[in-house]
């Protein structure tokens, strides 16, 4: 049996991608992608090289050539990250309660505690936690409506399949001064096309308060939703991806920039779940960058940030640091979406969040590597120096090369007595503490009229969708 050659720089021979690109133009060939939805089959279908059999849309080999060939062109014209970025998770259900240590399904008083966590560190981003004690009703209304009015960037990107509920969140982002933007994942693994998630973006692909923006990257499952193999894995990932790339463009959702989206998972025969925490899905990671390159043009350097643990661990520690050190090492740089992210995506932790951040520094500082200094002379005078003084603490080359070491108020090197004398705290007491300081100092205020409007279209939404908001348990701004 053939065995891939792994290494931080790739591994796939010129021979094994050329397998992996026959395969693809095959299975788009022959399998194709299956559509139910029949506005999309019908604008697919009328471009040459693209037809419907038996529910199945299918790709000649000249059609998805020329698929390559366009997002090879946008890949090479993208700039490539150069530092290390590590950015808050998608909305998770559960939170480890900062108080007591508890996993508890989260409510809007932490949705909006951990979005003033989440933007000390980053820009923009999903949510970290749903407010799961509001109706069902307005979640997604007001979890869109506190990103606005507590963060300078947060937002947008919700899930939701109501109509009326979407229509009332481009109004909230209007009243903002911003637009919605409507994501939906519309490829879905094994090789078809979500009809309810088309229905949506035909729907709104023409609203003027709301950007339609397809999530064209599929999540195939080795040995659940795709092959356990490696090849199969990484072909039917390249399938999707291109496929649905394809009918995004003919749809007019996507323009001449879009990457060539691609992820692949491993799935967890013992239990079911998503093998985050296998080597092999650091592997195939990485071999991954290698079609990125040969299909899109450019060398992938984002990934998602993701763990099967449950709490802020042994188990977290070694999945995360592996995960992020190796891939840094291989690459990439922005590890997106998981920051915090516990249990997959069911769990957030605020003090894995701030934990997530150190290890980044750490990464960084590693990937920045040592500086050398010093000439013969140098060396061997400071040596002598050190030799007559019998150590090397006062020297000033030790003042000045300590400069550029790893210094983390998370991460201390004190000694035990040290450490007695601090009360013996935890990292993830120290962590917490982190956490909870950047919460309380975190500031940003919408404008007074913009928070009016907000306030007037969240109230005039509750009302239309047959919620009194005075039965809400809402935090006080």
């Amino acid at each position: 049996m053939e065995r891939i050659g792994f290494g931080l720089s790739g591994g796939l021979s010129k021979k094994q991608i050329e397998t992996v690109h026959q395969a693809v133009l095959q299975i788009l060939q022959e399998t194709g992608i299956g559509c139910e939805h029949a506005p999309t089959a019908e604008a697919a279908t009328a471009a040459e090289g693209i037809t419907l059999e038996d529910g199945r849309l299918k790709f000649s080999p000249e059609v998805v050539e020329a698929a390559i060939e366009r997002a090879c062109a946008a890949g090479r014209r993208r700039k490539p990250e150069t530092r290390v970025r590590v950015t808050a998770p998608w909305t998770c259900f559960n939170i480890i309660d900062m108080d007591t240590d508890a996993v508890r399904a989260s409510t809007a008083e932490d949705a909006v505690a951990t979005l003033k966590l989440a933007a000390t560190f980053n820009e923009d981003g999903p949510p970290p936690v749903y407010p799961c004690d509001l109706d069902e009703r307005i979640q997604v209304l007001w979890l869109e409506k506190a990103c606005l009015e507590h963060t300078p960037g947060f937002g947008g990107a919700m899930v939701t399949h109501d109509r009326e509920a979407i229509r009332w969140l481009g109004q909230l982002h209007s009243a903002a001064g911003r637009r919605y933007p409507l994501a939906l994942q519309f490829v879905i693994s094994p090789l078809r096309l979500d009809h309810l998630a088309l229905e949506l973006f035909w729907r709104f692909k023409d609203d003027p308060l709301i950007d339609v923006v397809p999530s064209i990257c599929p999540i195939p499952i080795g040995g659940m939703t795709a092959p356990l193999f490696a090849p199969g894995l990484l072909a039917q990932s390249i399938a999707e991806s291109l496929g649905g790339m394809i009918v995004a463009d003919l749809l007019r959702l996507i323009g001449p920039d879009v990457l060539l989206p691609v992820r692949v998972d491993h799935g967890d025969m013992r239990d079911l779940t998503v093998g985050y925490s296998l080597p092999e899905n650091v592997m195939i990671q990485v071999l991954l960058r290698d079609l990125a390159e040969h299909f899109g043009g450019y060398r992938l350097d984002f990934i998602y940030l993701n763990t099967n643990a449950k709490r802020p661990d042994a188990f977290a520690a070694a999945d995360r640091m592996a995960y992020m050190l190796m891939l840094g090492l291989a690459g990439f740089r922005h590890f997106f979406m998981g920051a915090g992210q516990m249990s997959m995506d069911e769990i957030f932790s605020p003090a894995q969040f701030i934990i997530d951040m150190e290890m980044a520094r750490y990464v960084q500082h590693t990937l920045d590597g040592m500086p050398w200094r010093g000439d013969i002379e140098t060396i061997a005078e400071t040596v002598a120096e050190g030799v007559r003084e019998g150590n090397f603490l006062p020297h000033p080359t030790t003042v000045e090369a300590l400069r550029d070491f790893f210094d983390s108020q998370l991460f201390r090197r004190s000694n035990v007595d040290q450490w007695r004398a601090a009360g013996e705290p935890s990292i993830e007491q120290l962590a917490l503490e982190q956490a909870r300081e950047s919460i309380a100092s975190f500031r940003f205020e919408l404008e007074p009229e913009r928070q009016s409007d907000l306030d007037r279209v969240f109230g005039e939404a509750c009302q239309a969708l047959g919620v009194d908001v005075s039965t809400q348990p809402l935090p006080r701004r």
